[in-house]
């Protein structure tokens, strides 16, 4: 059985490097979007650069994919809605968490803000409902504290590296036994956006520090607003308070941190990324 591999960044290079044999190497790769120089150097070290392919959406894939002949595709992180190609091929979709729960968009963000024991990685059947199909393989690993995002995809990824390669095997003798991806067990989330990193959630400190170490490897880190001035946070570790305080009231800072009411007795220190020394110490502040 032919195949295309598709998506983005270094997603598909994860699962090229389980392959082993070059038989079973994908005719095609395709990434939605371009890479460095240097990252697609390293695709080309298992396919022609004629069979490589990037910079599209999915009218233009359709036109790629009537050059070859696949039986199916595997996607790896391409982020369009796949409409179209669903009528003439199977596709198969990684999935970054362990579905039904978290379907939608940024799952492993959530999964870890949401302060989940562990976390999966999932390939199923695409349909035209939004992460609906069937489950095919799935594997969960447990969620370390004060992860980040880059690292638990890192953890993931290698998961979904050292197994998919035996996984492609029994694909193509069509030796899978799908599991059902129920709806009634489903849960959604929504797509993050750059306000949704900031840091309000007081009266939960474990909610805001799980936030704070899941965005710290994340092009929107988790922040806070001073005197209507965006600070970013880099760090964070849990304090035991004595005294009464307001929810977010900074109660203590130094140059490069904060100290920070929570719920009763309970506060945080966060570490930022920026000097605060401007800050009047003999001012209250509220976050």
């Amino acid at each position: 059985m032919n195949w295309a591999l598709v998506g983005n960044n270094d997603g598909p290079l994860r699962i090229l490097k389980s392959l082993g044999e070059p038989q079973n190497f994908p005719l095609l790769i395709g990434l939605q979007k371009p890479v460095s120089a240097g990252l697609q150097r390293e695709y080309l070290k298992y396919i022609d650069k004629d069979h490589f392919f990037s910079g599209f959406e999915e009218d233009r894939l359709l036109q790629i994919l009537e050059n070859y002949k696949v039986n199916f595709i595997v996607n790896c992180f391409c982020n369009f809605r796949f409409i179209k190609l669903l009528e003439y091929y199977k596709v198969l979709n990684i999935h970054l968490s362990a579905l039904p729960k978290y379907r939608g968009r940024h799952p492993l963000h959530w999964a870890l803000i949401n302060g989940e024991d562990k976390i999966g990685i999932t390939i199923h059947e695409m349909t035209p409902g939004f992460d609906e199909g069937p489950i095919c393989w799935q594997e969960m690993i447990k969620a370390e504290d004060k992860i980040s995002v880059a690292s638990a995809r890192e953890n993931l990824l290698t998961v979904l590296e050292n197994n998919f390669s035996d996984f492609l095997i029994n694909f193509k003798k069509a030796e899978i036994k799908n599991i059902k991806n129920l709806n009634e067990e489903a849960t959604y989330i929504k797509r993050r956006i750059p306000a949704d990193s900031r840091l309000v959630e007081w009266k939960n400190r474990d909610l805001v520090y799980r936030k704070v170490w899941a965005l710290s490897s994340e092009r929107n880190p988790a922040y806070i607003m001073i005197n209507n001035k965006k600070i970013i946070v880099r760090e964070a570790e849990k304090i035991a308070l004595t005294g009464k305080f307001k929810e977010g009231s900074i109660i203590y800072f130094r140059k490069d941190s904060l100290e920070v009411s929570c719920e009763e007795n309970k506060g945080i220190i966060l570490k930022l990324a920026e000097d605060i020394l401007d800050l009047n110490r003999h001012q209250s502040y509220k976050l």
